[in-house]
């Protein structure tokens, strides 16, 4: 079979001195098949000593190359070219190829993979079946070959772009993102745009079960998706870690989420042995002089709004997020200090036996009085330090204050009550709780029974075959063991039958909740009743009214806590009762 091939071949004329070459064009038309087209070729580009290839100009791909350019980058046809010359995944941003028009071009350049200085000189050609292709041939260039603003030019690109370019998935970078968003509301003014952040939810677990290597992929495969949505928008990138970015334009806040829902399905169908699930955080651009940066933080702050809930996929940040974190970070900017000041103070709740009225233990709270804003309210604090972590510095100081004041009651001659100490999911993961407890009731010579350890209802949920190896050890050392918020849940007619403790505690809600109506007495009524025929004492939390009490005594509860006895008060007003 005949092709046409009019190699504009460009047999390159060097003189002796490089400053001096020039450049002579031959064309070849002849009806050749391809295999005697090649030979021609082959003689015409092997006779020098230059490296030459010849690129198909719309897929990169590299249809021809000489002896000379396998000396410097091996068996290169059938690869693409940014892949085997620029080693990069995409095509490079200064690529020549689209540009090129029929006119010659040079391009001077420092190619690490070869370590050399070079000059490409490209020509457009007609390759076998009419293909568009573009014939380059390198030279090797001396110090005093290449100008100095050639070379200052190529450098200052070359790291600009490795600034801008993350190195894993080789899409653009947050300080790239930064720029392009810039220029994109600039020069867009007429429509609205909005600002999406997202990461992969539990991605620290990807990494940890089956190892970073994964995780890069799975970050691989994510940019990936964004490529083949967003094409060479230049409107997305990776900032850092899981999270990514992409500006989007739009006319309701619909076509956003509909969006997101087609980026989370393409994301979602992967060839991964796990699922990959996102969370996404929108930030509408309402004021265009707000620097990207921000733009991006407060995306992220709507992003951190849905975390652990599964029925939320997306959220759009609101001004309250804003304050809310500005309130976070005041607080977490005072934490340390106020524990090492001892601003956190124990606060004591009595708890009252309701056969006889007489106080027989207390829970032990705590309050922040800080010395400039005074008394914070533990809602405001006490979620935050769960979230990061703060809470178990917290909770094994207020463990000491309690130890420290049954000492304290035993040195004064004062019959200690019980003391009830709270204890969090997060001790159950991170503490050795037998130990940390040992050591206090060692450290301040009392009896264990002196403490009751209260742990949330919820905790059941999580992990109970390892909380039920936990609870039973502190048994063992003799502590008693007190479910808080018992009700409050829907698993509580299931546990009381498996848990191994020796108190509930029925939570204010379902107090309330239940003995307002007489289907609700009953229930509570039977509750009690169970909880007596598997030998565990009855506290309930939240009595505040005299209806309160006497239901309860007649359902024979055993204690009652709440603010119709008293509210929780500092340790020295808690003396005086004690007296």
């Amino acid at each position: 079979m005949l092709y046409s091939i009019n190699v504009k071949a460009y047999l390159i004329v060097l003189s002796e001195n490089l400053r001096g070459q020039c450049m002579r064009f031959v064309d070849i038309k002849e009806e050749l098949n391809k295999e005697t087209g090649l030979r021609v070729i082959d003689s015409i580009l092997n006779v020098g000593l230059l490296a030459s290839i010849i690129i198909d100009k719309d897929t990169h791909q590299i249809l021809y190359q000489n002896k000379k350019s396998v000396e410097y980058f091996g068996d290169i046809v059938g690869k693409l070219c940014y892949e085997v010359l620029c080693t990069r995944e995409t095509p490079c941003a200064n690529c020549v190829l689209p540009n090129m028009t029929g006119n010659v071009s040079i391009y001077d350049c420092y190619m690490e993979r070869i370590n050399k200085r070079v000059r490409w000189m490209f020509s457009d050609i007609s390759w076998f079946d009419g293909k568009n292709a573009v014939f380059a041939k390198l030279v090797e260039l001396g110090e005093e070959d290449i100008t100095s603003n050639a070379k200052w030019k190529y450098l200052q690109d070359m790291d600009q772009e490795r600034q801008e370019t993350d190195g894993l998935t080789h899409i653009p970078n947050n300080k790239k993102f930064y720029k392009n968003v810039e220029d994109i509301l600039k020069n867009a003014t007429n429509e609205e745009y909005a600002v999406v952040l997202f990461d992969i939810d539990r991605f620290k677990s990807i990494n940890d079960i089956y190892g970073m290597t994964k995780g890069d992929e799975v970050l691989v495969h994510i940019a990936r998706v964004l490529k083949d949505s967003f094409g060479f928008e230049d409107n997305y990138a990776r900032m850092h870690s899981d999270l990514f970015a992409y500006v989007v334009s739009y006319e309701k806040k619909g076509d956003i989420i509909k969006q997101i829902e087609k980026l989370r399905k393409k994301i979602a169908r992967n060839d991964f042995d796990f699922s990959i699930n996102t969370s996404f955080g929108i930030y509408l651009v309402d004021d265009r002089q707000v620097p990207v940066n921000l733009m991006c933080d407060r995306a992220l702050m709507a992003v951190k709004t849905i975390k652990g809930d599964v029925l939320k996929f997306c959220a759009f940040f609101n001004e309250q997020y804003r304050a809310d974190m500005l309130k976070a970070n005041e607080i977490e900017k005072d934490m340390q200090n106020s524990l090492a000041n001892g601003d956190f103070k124990m606060y004591l709740q009595p708890k009252f036996r309701l056969s006889d009225d007489k106080m027989v233990g207390a829970e032990v709270l705590c309050r922040w009085l800080h010395p400039k804003k005074g008394l914070i309210p533990p809602m405001d604090f006490i979620p935050l330090f769960e979230k990061n972590g703060f809470i178990l510095k917290l909770d094994e100081y207020m463990w000491e204050e309690a130890c420290k004041t049954l000492r304290y009651w035993i040195d004064k001659g004062v019959e200690p009550i019980p003391l009830s100490v709270n204890i969090s999911r997060y001790h159950i993961k991170y503490n050795d709780l037998e130990a940390v407890f040992t050591r206090l009731i060692n450290k301040y010579n009392i009896s264990s029974s002196m403490l009751t350890l209260e742990l949330t209802e919820s905790l059941f949920l999580d992990n109970p075959e390892a909380l039920n190896r936990v609870m039973s050890g502190l048994q063992r050392l003799g502590f008693k063991l007190e479910v808080d918020d018992f009700g409050a849940g829907f698993s509580s007619l299931n546990m009381i039958r498996n848990i191994t403790v020796d108190t509930i505690k029925m939570d204010k809600d379902f107090l309330d909740n239940e003995i307002a109506t007489e289907k609700g007495k009953i229930v509570v009524n039977h509750t009690i009743d169970m909880a007596k025929d598997l030998n565990l004492q009855v506290v309930a939390e939240g009595v505040e009214t005299k209806e309160h009490v006497e239901f309860l005594k007649n359902s024979r509860c055993d204690v009652a806590q709440g603010y119709y006895f008293a509210k929780p008060m500092p340790l020295e007003e808690f003396d005086k009762l004690m007296q």
